[in-house]
């Protein structure tokens, strides 16, 4: 009879994910793993053998959980407004969830990490690949105002992406917290705010709904 599953390597994962989600994936040891998950470190040198193929196994967990949310929102039958939009919550809601690991990730990014860019560029780019399909299909339909898909992707993208890193910064450095409270009430996170300004991005792109 073959070996029956333990469920350990889940359990760890699912610790490294609350943790990295919390401190970045610098922010805890292998140790605080096994410890957080109830399994011990024999189990986590069998399954993962080293943190840094932990760290990737917690990243392409962490993004499946995007992706899975994308795919439920987009339909292949819809406006590409629609779908392009929808793909724009998911990743905000996806940013602000992680805004921590994220920006501690791009300050690997900032410092030409070559292991971390190899690793973003082979798992992370298929929220990209999406909206930028439905972005040329509404260029395809003429539905863009003046703007092809690239300049559109270029403006979209930084505008959801970068105030939540900002504010992922803000909590992992000791500044002030008055200042980090002004960061979050100028509309740094999740709120209607956040998304009123999608529409308008949308509008600026496509023009507004008649």
């Amino acid at each position: 009879m073959g070996r029956v599953p333990s469920g350990n390597d889940d359990k760890m994962l699912k610790a490294g994910v609350a943790l990295a989600k919390a401190r970045g994936l610098n922010g805890y040891s292998v140790r605080e793993v096994c410890a957080r998950s109830k399994v011990n470190l024999g189990m986590f040198h069998y399954y993962f053998g080293r943190k840094d193929n932990f760290d990737r196994a917690v990243l392409k967990k962490i993004y499946s959980v995007m992706m899975e949310r994308i795919n439920i929102t987009i339909s292949p039958s819809g406006a590409p407004r629609d779908n392009v939009r929808g793909v724009l919550v998911k990743i905000l809601e996806f940013v602000k969830e992680n805004r921590v690991l994220l920006s501690s990730l791009g300050g690997d990014v900032l410092s030409g990490n070559r292991k971390t860019l190899k690793f973003i560029a082979d798992n992370f780019t298929k929220h990209v690949e999406i909206l930028y399909g439905e972005l040329k299909r509404a260029q395809d339909r003429g539905e863009l105002k003046g703007a092809s898909a690239s300049d559109a992707i270029l403006f979209l993208m930084p505008s959801i992406v970068l105030p939540q890193i900002l504010l992922g910064l803000l909590c992992r450095l000791k500044v002030n917290l008055s200042f980090k409270i002004k960061a979050a009430g100028l509309g740094l996170a999740v709120d209607r705010g956040a998304l009123r300004r999608i529409d308008m991005m949308i509008d600026a792109i496509f023009g507004e709904e008649k």
